[in-house]
């Protein structure tokens, strides 16, 4: 057994580590200099985004050499916050996730067994919500039936449209809250966390180089996931008690982490703030022009070109994930500034945009 300190320590270390490489990783959302557009709160010069980005860089490998420096944790956490207020996209799960926990780390610095709980809640909480998220016709229909039934295992189109077959995909999401409800108690902390650890190395497997080689950036979140469920729950065996919420800061992280995800749930909040990952609920929008030949020299790469006549489109899902390596935020607010952003980048290029929903 290691002090409450040793583990806010080896945690704080994991988290500026993956956090580090999975924002190498997706370099591109963190600068200006893209063709995916930019969704900002606070207009930023491009200077500005480089800066951020080379200042979380040196702060959050200091982290790896010296975990215990507060100030350092705070100025990782302001200088991350600002970076979102310049482009919107960036509010990706991991890096929400990441924020929280360090909140919880400086918010509770000198009660180390809150910083724990809120950690633990914010942990619970992802697998809690995530698996809820997943409990959506869209889900069945796409990452269920085409993507791992018929992409990955083979599945003959006869079998998968077997009633039976179709709704066997809610185990997966049963999966995760079942998981999730296990670590809230100690007598099936155990096998809670295995089951949640074989489903990461499943889902490592799935979408790693060796199959479908697709979303990269989540690779090492799934691996950083792994540590700290052997961390928290199979080395320490941590669970959430009355304590946890003897804390403001843990009251902030539960409204966040379980008010506003219920909330998300219904549409009220956003889906990747909700643990949303996967979840089958993602809008699909299109642009397409009627002409090929209209499309840009720079947006050439993403595009798909229709058999049926000289048309072209782009899937926004699809250009996000090229070009930035991570999921595209497909809230209405975003999507809605994107297009407007499209007409008035190529308005002599007539445009047409599709914006479908999955489930």
């Amino acid at each position: 057994m290691q002090t409450d300190e040793q583990l806010i320590k080896k945690i704080t270390q994991i988290i500026a580590g993956f956090w580090i490489l999975m924002k190498a990783i997706s370099y591109k959302l963190w600068i200006a200099d893209r063709n995916y557009p930019l969704v900002p709160w606070v207009d930023m010069p491009s200077a500005m985004h480089l800066i951020l980005l080379f200042a979380s860089a040196v702060l959050l490998a200091w982290l790896i050499y010296n975990p215990q420096n507060k100030s350092v944790i705070i100025a990782a956490l302001l200088t991350e916050s600002i970076t979102i207020l310049g482009d919107q996209n960036r509010l990706q799960p991991w890096h929400y996730q990441y924020l929280f926990t360090f909140f919880a780390i400086v918010a509770n610095y000198k009660y180390k067994k809150k910083v724990l709980q809120g950690i633990v809640l914010i942990t619970v909480a992802t697998y809690l919500f995530s698996g809820l998220q997943k409990i959506n016709s869209g889900f069945l229909r796409t990452i269920w039936s085409v993507h791992l039934l018929r992409r990955f295992l083979g599945v003959p189109e006869h079998i998968i449209h077997n009633r039976l077959v179709h709704f066997a995909g809610l185990i997966i999401p049963l999966i995760e809250v079942s998981g999730a409800m296990g670590l809230l108690f100690l007598r099936t902390m155990k096998p809670a966390a295995w089951l949640l650890i074989s489903m990461h190395i499943f889902i490592l497997i799935f979408i790693g180089p060796l199959n479908f080689n697709y979303n990269m950036v989540v690779w090492p979140w799934n691996v950083q996931m792994i540590l700290l469920l052997y961390f928290l729950f199979l080395k320490e065996k941590l669970i959430l008690h009355q304590t946890t919420f003897r804390s403001i800061p843990n009251y902030i992280i539960a409204w966040c982490w379980i008010v506003l995800p219920i909330a998300g749930l219904f549409g009220y909040w956003d889906k990747f703030l909700s643990a949303g990952m996967y979840s089958g609920r993602e809008k699909l929008l299109q642009f397409y022009f009627a002409d090929s030949t209209q499309i840009p020299t720079e947006l050439k790469p993403y595009a798909f070109y229709s058999k049926k006549n000289t048309s072209a489109g782009i899937v926004l899902t699809d250009w996000c994930l090229e070009e930035l390596n991570v999921a595209a935020v497909t809230e209405p607010r975003v999507v809605n500034s994107i297009t407007q952003q499209m007409n008035e980048r190529y308005a002599a290029r007539h445009i047409r945009f599709e914006l479908t929903e999955r489930h």
